[in-house]
């Protein structure tokens, strides 16, 4: 998608959501003809609006990416439409750790320039995920990014209103909690919010998906608070033909119930993966917050260099 200028600063999320996950079907994290989530699913997981879904949805059909059968459910095609983005096959992994590369050499760039660095706020719901993604955000832009709870977002907000930060980011779990906070301290001004969507995300409702009913599925949090918000995506997804074991770090025998309990998957956070490894090296584990995805970085230079770009001519 080529937009620039004020026309890029105003992109509404259900755009950032429909190019995600084009990029997505791109890889093939969705195979050709694969079903993907329905708009109730994917909307009860990201604990977004479902109309923010079903615009997504509309986009995605109309652009050749994805088809409604009726009754059946939504299909990637065949034969999506070619595209600037990495070609299928090649892991996100891989294009975020080019990037990364490339980041070191437009840091220094700037610095010779004498110009200062962009300033990046990332809102998240509790403290070690909020900085577990404001660091890998900072490796891979090579901008300053600073982390902040959703609860805290209001308490900055003159900060916010003075122009101290270039952007926000959050991922999609929480733009509907985000977006209306910022919005309040903007009134008018342009949307200075970008969404985040977590490759695993998608991975871990396909993972669920395809598992036996009455099969046990243990969340692994970091905190109670990330643990109970996953346990709610999966929930309001529908994904209710599993039974779920909550715990947190935050409280460590709580891990050691759900290792003993022998369920057939461990979702964690990848600061826990290391406990649960240690008690077990043959449960199943999915890392639930593995990576932002290359498109989304990819979106947040793009804002912040047309940003600074269009008041450099101003």
């Amino acid at each position: 998608m080529k937009v620039s200028g004020n026309e890029f600063l105003s992109i509404p999320i259900h755009v950032q959501l429909k190019e995600q996950i084009k990029t997505l079907i791109h890889h093939r994290l969705y195979q050709p003809s694969e079903r993907l989530p329905s708009v109730d699913e994917l909307a009860g997981f990201l604990r977004m609006s479902r109309d923010t879904v079903e615009q997504a949805y509309s986009l995605l059909e109309q652009e050749g990416y994805i088809s409604t059968e009726p009754g059946k459910g939504v299909f990637a095609r065949a034969h999506p439409p070619s595209g600037r983005e990495q070609a299928p096959g090649v892991p996100v992994r891989h294009v975020h750790q080019t990037r990364l590369e490339q980041s070191v050499d437009l840091r220094d760039f700037a610095e010779a320039a004498g110009q200062t660095k962009p300033v990046l706020l990332f809102v998240e719901c509790n403290v070690p995920q909020a900085q577990e993604y404001a660091v890998e955000l900072e490796k891979a832009t090579g901008y300053v990014v600073k982390p902040c709870l959703v609860k805290d977002l209001e308490l900055l907000g003159s900060n916010i209103q003075s122009g101290k930060y270039d952007l926000i980011v959050t991922t999609f779990l929480h733009i509907e909690e985000v977006k209306p906070i910022v919005d309040r301290l903007f009134g008018d001004a342009e949307p200075r919010v970008i969404a985040c969507l977590l490759e695993s995300n998608l991975q871990c409702m396909k993972v669920l998906q395809k598992l036996p009913p009455g099969s046990k599925v243990g969340i692994a949090g970091t905190t109670w608070e990330g643990a109970e918000n996953l346990r709610q995506s999966i929930i309001q997804a529908g994904l209710l033909h599993v039974e779920l074991i909550v715990g947190a770090l935050e409280y460590p025998p709580s891990l050691d119930e759900i290792v003993e309990a022998e369920p057939a998957l461990i979702v964690s956070t990848s600061i826990v993966k290391p406990y649960l490894q240690r008690l077990s090296r043959f449960t199943p584990l999915m890392e639930e917050d593995r990576c932002l995805s290359d498109q989304s970085v990819q979106y947040i230079r793009q804002y912040v260099e047309t940003k600074r770009g269009a008041s450099g001519r101003g």
